[in-house]
C-alpha cells in the first residue's frame, strides 16, 4: 500500500520540486504526495507529475474554511507530513501549519534539501547550525523574542509556553464560538 504523504509548500517552487523527488526516490518507496499551497502558487503545483491533489490555505480571514480544510487534511490520516524550513522568509504560519495536520510522522526539509523525520536531535541541530550561521530567526523577530529573553530563565520559560497557551485561548473562544452558535440555531 503506497504511503499518503501531504507537503506543505513553504519554499520556492524548485526547492518544492526538489522536495518531490527526494520523497519519490529517497524517502518512500511510491509515496501518493499532495501538496498544500498558497492560492497564488496554485499555477505552479496543479499540474505537477507525481502529485495526487493540490490543497489551497484559504485567505487569512476565511476561517472557516481553514476549519473545513484542516478537517479534511485530518480525515486524510497522512503517514507523514513534510515541510520545507528553508531560510525562506514570510511563510512561518504555513510552517506552523505542518505541525497541526496530523501525520504520524512529520518530516523537515532543511534550506539544503536534507530531510529526517522532526526529533529532538534533529532539531537541535537545525536550531545550533542556524544560530552558528547568525540565522536562527528573521531580524523583525529579533526585537519580538529578544526582550522576553532578557528575563533569563523566565522569560525563556513564558516564551516556551506561549503556544501552549496560544493554542489554549483558541480552543477556548472556539468552545464560546460553538456554544453561541448552538444556542442561536435553537431559537
Amino acid at each position: 500500500m503506497a504511503e499518503k504523504v501531504l507537503l506543505v509548500c513553504t519554499s520556492t517552487a524548485p526547492n518544492v520540486s526538489r522536495a518531490i523527488g527526494v520523497l519519490r526516490d529517497a524517502a518512500f518507496q511510491s509515496p501518493q504526495i499532495d501538496l498544500l499551497c498558497t492560492a497564488a502558487e496554485l499555477r505552479d503545483y496543479e499540474k505537477k507529475p507525481h502529485v495526487r491533489n493540490v490543497l489551497v490555505f484559504p485567505h487569512r480571514q476565511e476561517y472557516r474554511a481553514a476549519l473545513r480544510l484542516w478537517r479534511r487534511i485530518l480525515e486524510e490520516r497522512y503517514s507523514a507530513v513534510a515541510v520545507l524550513w528553508c531560510l525562506d522568509s514570510g511563510r512561518s504560519k504555513a510552517k506552523l501549519f505542518a505541525f497541526l495536520c496530523g501525520g504520524r510522522h512529520l518530516l523537515v526539509f532543511n534550506e539544503n534539501l536534507d530531510c529526517e523525520y522532526l526529533k529532538p536531535g534533529y532539531l537541535r541541530a537545525i536550531i545550533s547550525a542556524r544560530a552558528r550561521e547568525g540565522k536562527l530567526l528573521p531580524r523583525s523577530w529579533g526585537r519580538l523574542f529578544g526582550r522576553p529573553l532578557e528575563g533569563g530563565f523566565w522569560g525563556i520559560i513564558r516564551l516556551l509556553m506561549f503556544p501552549l497557551r496560544f493554542l489554549v485561548l483558541c480552543i477556548l473562544v472556539a468552545e464560546i464560538f460553538f456554544s453561541r452558535s448552538k444556542k442561536s440555531s435553537f431559537h
